[in-house]
């Protein structure tokens, strides 16, 4: 038996105050706590015309201290050069010297903002720092000279499955909250490695939160979104861990260039999963995807997603990075965490009223595995 749901229901939706109609300011607001297993998540993933790359996450509580009380706010920029080339600027603040609003994505980390209003649009600004070395990840930041201020404007809804809330156990008893805005324009002024220049790009803002960790929460997702000009998708496959019965629950939204939403997915009913083909990551062993193909069916609409050849651009090998300790008790739970991050080819079909319209691109996408097989 599964125990895995989008809570979509009249019920769900009253027993968390959340209107059915609207995604509303406040859901953007903090909404962990510090006792062990919440954490959360305020994250942006740009991409720039010149063809860099820059990832923002704001955390109150690390990955690693999600199981211990207290909170650890951190904030994460990972940039990646014309060439491909990877810098990171973490930052580790005291609980004392944050201020998060529980009203709106208000947050005020040291001298570091970002700003939300009603999901339409986001400002983050950064001060240089003076260097201190943090370990996130298990990659160490020294340089805090990293600036910038940036203006974010979504082009689209935002996506918020059934009430937000992805629920595990008999009970619900354990969640695991997630809501998007899968396409914004971002403009501003970015001084990073070295780099001082103006940005102009596309954007993905998510805020998740949740009171388990993802690594005993999931066996497996798949996460990905893409612009393709023509149409922006976002794919968010998640499947549940062992205890929960592997629920499958595929996240899927095919936005068009004027922004309508023209499918939306939030359960299995509708969805079906193939893997193509697969291969075995050199150093961990484990089998993965290396061709997955996607349908979708919404009414008259029908999206195909298939992703293929996929290039590793960033492991993190979280499994052979732990202590002996705790890989023992991975071990003992029948789990070996990683985390990969691709570059795949993508193809896209769109069939509406008996016509199909197709869309190859290039996609990056993640795989996070906490589990021994596929």
């Amino acid at each position: 038996m599964a125990y895995g749901r989008v809570m979509d229901t009249a019920a769900d939706f009253e027993k968390f105050g959340v209107n059915p109609n609207k995604v509303e300011n406040w859901e953007d607001g903090r909404r962990d706590n510090d006792e062990p297993g919440p954490g959360e998540i305020w994250y942006i993933d740009c991409s720039f015309d010149d063809k860099t790359t820059l990832v923002l996450g704001f955390r109150p509580k690390s990955p690693s201290q999600v199981n211990q009380k207290g909170f650890n706010p951190n904030i994460a920029m990972n940039y990646s050069t014309i060439a491909g080339e990877p810098f990171n600027d973490y930052r580790a603040y005291k609980a004392d010297e944050v201020f998060t609003s529980d009203k709106a994505a208000d947050l005020k980390w040291g001298e570091n903002t970002l700003k939300g209003q009603d999901w339409k649009t986001y400002d983050v600004h950064i001060e240089p720092e003076d260097d201190y070395e943090v370990e996130f990840d298990g990659k160490k930041s020294t340089e805090h000279k990293t600036a910038m201020d940036l203006h974010f404007e979504a082009e689209v809804a935002p996506f918020r499955p059934g009430n937000g809330y992805i629920s595990f156990g008999q009970n619900d008893e354990y969640y695991y909250n997630f809501i998007c805005v899968t396409k914004l324009k971002v403009t501003g002024h970015l001084v990073i490695d070295g780099e001082d220049k103006e940005v102009t790009g596309q954007a993905y803002y998510n805020h998740q939160w949740f009171n388990i960790s993802p690594v005993e929460a999931f066996h497996s997702w798949v996460w990905g979104r893409q612009n393709s000009g023509k149409y922006s998708v976002l794919l968010y496959d998640m499947v549940g861990s062992d205890r929960f019965g592997q629920p499958k629950i595929p996240l899927f939204t095919v936005d068009d260039d004027q922004g309508n939403r023209i499918l939306e997915n939030i359960d299995d009913q509708n969805a079906e999963v193939k893997v193509l083909d697969t291969y075995v990551q050199e150093k961990t062993g484990k089998t993965y995807p290396k061709e997955l193909q996607y349908r979708f069916t919404q009414g008259d609409v029908e999206a195909e997603f298939t992703i293929k050849n996929p290039e590793e651009i960033n492991l993190i090998d979280i499994y052979g990075m732990a202590p002996e300790a705790a890989q023992k008790q991975f071990d003992k739970a029948g789990l070996q965490p990683t985390y990969t991050r691709y570059l795949a080819e993508t193809t896209l079909k769109v069939t509406r009223n008996g016509q199909t319209d197709t869309v190859n691109d290039k996609m990056l996408y993640e795989i996070n595995f906490p589990a021994k097989t596929f």
